[in-house]
């Protein structure tokens, strides 16, 4: 897409240049996978580093259509784009239009931005083969949409604009048992947190989408709230595979933690918003570099759950 438009409003810039992270949302065979990156924009290319055995560079790897949110106040900015592996070590990549060139000052300016979080990272590192243990991905956004709250103030690109949200309240279902997480883990997962709601299009391209969790911990039953213009524009479907995403970020390795709730998902809309309410089947968390994942249990009104062995 042209990019003169998007470029041109401070207010997407401002977004753009100014948010701690962007969420990349990727369509794993499970469904939309949502997590954090930070990362820099160059012209109207998005850059960031993920480790190459993590699931976002292996399903980039074969599937490029990529999600993408980026947050500051109450703006956000969502994007579709197309992702691509570039990998210096093995060549991948380099040599496709615009690597090769681009890649200097693509590198120069992605450590220029986020100089803290690459010295945080070296000295948490265990291994001396970081550079090694990482690649660069690259989006080209292919379409972008500004929000103000829930309101879409400004798109460019094209979109499906589908409109095929349900009204009414969404089924309610019972809310995940978050007892196996650690206690500051659970702590993401307060009333009316920040939240990112992953969810896809009729086609299964994955969305990121922002959004509240409504349903402290220990509640009977839960449920997160989006934009409905924003699954509109997007052509999000009612029902489907579905994520939530909590986590919190510092710039040191260590102090980057969060949660991935996945399972079916159904929205309904409500107004200016949707209501959506996810039958959780997997949880995953991250602290640093160390990861689990173990199956999902409902609430229940005793405690003690019987989970399983970590991984």
């Amino acid at each position: 897409m042209s990019d003169e438009g998007w470029r041109a409003d401070g207010r997407v810039t401002e977004v753009l240049d100014e948010a701690a992270v962007l969420h990349v949302a990727v369509a794993a065979r499970s469904g939309p996978h949502v997590t954090p990156a930070v990362f820099d924009r160059d012209g109207g290319r998005l850059w960031f580093v993920t480790p190459r055995r993590s699931l976002k560079a292996r399903v980039i790897a074969r599937r490029r259509t990529v999600g993408g949110l980026a947050r500051l106040g109450n703006r956000s900015v969502l994007i579709g784009g197309r992702a691509r592996i570039v990998d210096p070590f093995t060549a991948r990549g380099v040599f496709s239009p615009g690597g090769l060139l681009d890649l200097p000052l693509a590198a120069a300016g992605y450590l220029a931005r986020n100089d803290r979080h690459f010295v945080g990272t070296l000295r948490d590192h265990e291994a001396p083969t970081l550079a090694l243990s990482r690649v660069l991905v690259q989006i080209d956004i292919r379409r972008l949409a500004l929000l103000e709250g829930p309101a879409v103030v400004g798109q460019w690109g094209r979109w499906p604009a589908t409109d095929v949200l349900l009204h009414g309240a969404p089924p309610p279902v019972p809310a995940p048992d978050l007892t196996a997480l650690p206690a500051g883990l659970r702590l993401l997962f307060g009333d009316d947190a920040t939240v990112v709601l992953g969810w896809q299009t009729l086609a299964g391209e994955p969305l990121a989408l922002p959004a509240r969790w409504h349903g402290a911990h220990g509640a009977a039953d839960a449920a997160v709230e989006t934009s409905a213009a924003a699954v509109i524009l997007a052509g999000g479907t009612s029902a489907g595979p579905a994520c939530v995403t909590a986590e919190r970020s510092g710039h040191r390795l260590n102090t980057k933690r969060g949660v991935i709730l996945r399972g079916d998902g159904h929205a309904r809309r409500d107004g200016a918003l949707a209501q959506v309410t996810l039958d959780a089947d997997r949880l995953t968390w991250w602290t640093g570099e160390e990861r689990h994942s173990l199956a999902a249990r409902r609430s229940r009104p005793t405690t003690g759950a019987n989970w399983p062995e970590r991984p």
